[in-house]
């Protein structure tokens, strides 16, 4: 296939994607996507190397070492308070009609915002987040849309980050992440703007695709119903037998905590909705010849040829993954528990990518999944909202995306559980 011209090299197998998740910026470069990405976000049109030598020498090696799993051990239980702080209040409600994307992240987005950036860091910034990410699709591919709401959104996010990095002091008040980020930026003498385009765009790389995730994790388990009692079983009785109530629980989380046997089937089925829903398509650039082994055969891609791991196609392997169209929620709950490690080892699942180019933001992830999925599940019930045409289940999603389907707005009735 062609792209902008220049050849596309596919490659399906495990092993291809691994190589390609493998090799230094030397041999298959990732500025090209890094650049349109932070154009997309912020509009900046700053020099493409400038952009890819502010996220590679400076953004990437200071969040891999302040989202390392030691650190998550002191701000989980920060992060499970501030969003148990947000939840709790619906849980007062006798019942309510919600869209259950928003019911769902608006409440994480505040709290994970709050503890990483702060109390400096823009509050109710929400609906302009989500009016710039409905349309990141359209301006990646540079697609015709209606652009005015969400440059507008764009604008009000700029100006707002803007306000709090002009501050001139640094203080515990900008967050783990934000006094960090302050810090970089003023001993680099980095201009105020291509600041605030650099942090807008790592904003929407935290977020877009945990809320993705999120969403299609609770429509998985409404959608089979067997799969969300026993998840929620699970978290029930864990709550109970291990810390007594809720509250004792989230006084008391970590990173190991959410990691025991314990939450075996809750870890279970957030990983098979990213195998199901992850369309992940890592793209580099060949910076020299470069050969890699695809299913037996050899490929050869030329220097300034584009290579594309088909993440879908190897989650969907039906030899790696037996019965791959179905939502198979205790499909990774069987094998030995190891602290520290996905049960996903060994098999093709490249979610969170591999190798030298593994997500720095794994661990802040899986934290916030797991604890908006123990918080919702144990504290409410849902009932979706359908009309006699459009039912739940399979959603109707939006035919382009990025990484996570985009899925039409669904709403769903929620029912605080008196039993919790």
């Amino acid at each position: 296939m062609l792209l902008a011209g220049k050849k596309v090299v596919v490659v399906c197998s495990a092993s291809a994607i691994s190589s390609i998740y493998a090799a230094d910026e030397n041999t298959l470069g990732a500025h090209e996507i890094h650049n349109t990405v932070h154009y997309a976000v912020s509009g900046s049109k700053a020099k493409s190397t400038d952009v890819y030598s502010v996220v590679t020498r400076f953004i990437l090696p200071m969040v891999d070492q302040r989202l390392s799993r030691r650190a998550m051990g002191d701000l989980t239980v920060p992060i499970a308070l501030a969003l148990y702080a947000k939840v709790k209040t619906y849980s007062r409600m006798k019942n309510a009609r919600v869209s259950l994307l928003k019911f769902l992240t608006e409440p994480l987005y505040y709290a994970t915002n709050l503890i990483m950036f702060g109390s400096r860091y823009p509050q109710n910034i929400y609906e302009d987040f989500r009016t710039l990410d409905e349309t990141m699709t359209e301006r990646f591919y540079g697609l015709p849309f209606w652009y005015w709401p969400s440059e507008k959104a764009r604008q009000t996010l700029l100006a707002r980050i803007g306000d709090y990095l002009s501050t001139e002091d640094v203080s515990e008040e900008d967050g783990w992440l934000g006094s960090t980020f302050k810090k970089l930026f003023r001993d680099n003498n980095t201009a105020l703007r291509e600041a605030s385009d650099h942090l807008l765009t790592f904003q929407w790389g935290m977020h877009t695709n945990t809320f993705g995730v999120t969403l299609w994790f609770f429509l998985c388990l409404l959608a089979h119903p067997d799969a969300f009692l026993a998840v929620r079983n699970e978290i029930d009785k864990a709550i109970k037998e291990n810390f007594g109530d809720l509250e004792s629980f989230m006084a008391n989380v970590n990173l190991q905590v959410l990691e025991k046997p314990y939450f075996t089937l809750l870890t279970s089925a957030l990983l098979e909705t990213m195998r199901l829903n992850g369309a992940f398509m890592p793209l580099r650039s060949a910076e020299t010849d470069f050969q890699l082994k695809d299913q037996g055969r050899t490929v050869t891609v030329r220097k300034g040829e584009y290579i594309m791991g088909n993440i879908q196609a190897a989650h969907m392997n039906e030899s790696s993954y037996p019965d791959h169209r179905k939502f198979v929620f205790d499909r990774f709950a069987h094998g030995k528990h190891r602290e520290g490690r996905l049960p996903t080892e060994g098999q093709p699942w490249f979610t969170f990518a591999a190798g030298r180019h593994l997500c720095k933001g794994r661990h802040l992830a899986m934290c916030e999944l797991k604890l908006v999925a123990i918080l919702y599940l144990h504290l409410f019930d849902f009932t979706p909202v359908t009309n006699g045409s459009s039912p739940l289940w399979p959603p109707r999603t939006i035919n382009r995306n990025l990484g996570i389907p985009r899925v039409k707005e669904i709403f769903v009735d929620v029912h605080p559980r008196h039993d919790a």
